[in-house]
């Protein structure tokens, strides 16, 4: 029976990806992804027909997925992270719904860049915390810095996707200065690239450092907040638990 697989593969490692995710790929007849995706899955994918597109192609990705399933075929359209989480489900579900198709659906969750970046960080997210993206292709420029300047008013520990492109490098240092008169300097921060993939690397910096620094597209950053602290080598969100042995 043909089946629309809607699938994460977090940040990329195998070893991250969950065994629902393995069991559709192998159930699937076509994967579906962008090619960066498609590359970090190699090993679970073989003898399997791929296609791929560019990126701005999502549309035609998720309408060559349904037309596949519609022909008796099951697919797996693939999304790093969450799929849900700035992936194509949502978009998926829209055509599906406006193409008044009855599919059979399966979504299947992931790591996302936010819990794998904190991870490699130490406990960051212990507490309250968002996400923002800050490619505007999709969002204003306008309506992304009113969203940051609410985070940074609210003091979320705020996880940034999208951080920097090669046509948008100065969006992120208008963000950082909407939390710059609601973060102390010395608020520790991470920075994390290719988390999970080959060239991983990431640091912990204090956010007066941000402004200096150069990021790209798969940069992620973890501004803290005022609960945020620095121990040892990880950055860590307190929750207010006592430390004592008094009872």
């Amino acid at each position: 029976m043909s089946k629309l697989y809607l699938v994460s593969i977090g940040p990329g490692d195998l070893d991250l990806i969950v065994p629902r995710a393995q069991t559709a790929l192998r159930n699937s007849d076509i994967i579906v992804g962008h090619q960066l995706y498609l590359d970090l899955i190699a090993k679970l994918t073989e003898n399997k027909e791929t296609l791929s597109t560019p990126l701005g192609q999502e549309l035609e990705r998720v309408d060559f997925a349904i037309e596949h399933v519609l022909q008796g075929k099951s697919v797996s359209l693939i999304s790093s992270g969450d799929i849900g989480v700035y992936g194509l489900a949502g978009l998926a579900l829209e055509r599906l719904n406006q193409q008044e198709h009855k599919l059979d659906v399966e979504i299947i969750p992931g790591v996302t860049s936010a819990t794998a970046c904190g991870s490699l960080l130490g406990a960051p997210l212990t507490l309250d915390f968002l996400t923002l993206s800050l490619s505007d292709i999709l969002v204003p420029r306008e309506q992304i810095l009113k969203r940051a300047e609410a985070a940074a008013v609210g003091d979320f520990v705020s996880v940034l996707y999208n951080v920097q492109s090669a046509q948008r490098k100065g969006l992120i240092f208008e963000v950082l200065e909407k939390f710059r008169p609601h973060r102390k300097p010395d608020t520790p921060c991470g920075v994390v690239a290719n988390a999970y993939r080959e060239k991983q690397n990431f640091q912990i910096v204090k956010f007066g450092e941000l402004f200096d620094m150069n990021f790209n597209m798969l940069t992620t950053l973890i501004i803290g907040n005022e609960a945020t602290i620095k121990t040892g080598p990880y950055m860590v969100a307190k929750r207010g638990y006592s430390l004592t042995n008094e009872s």
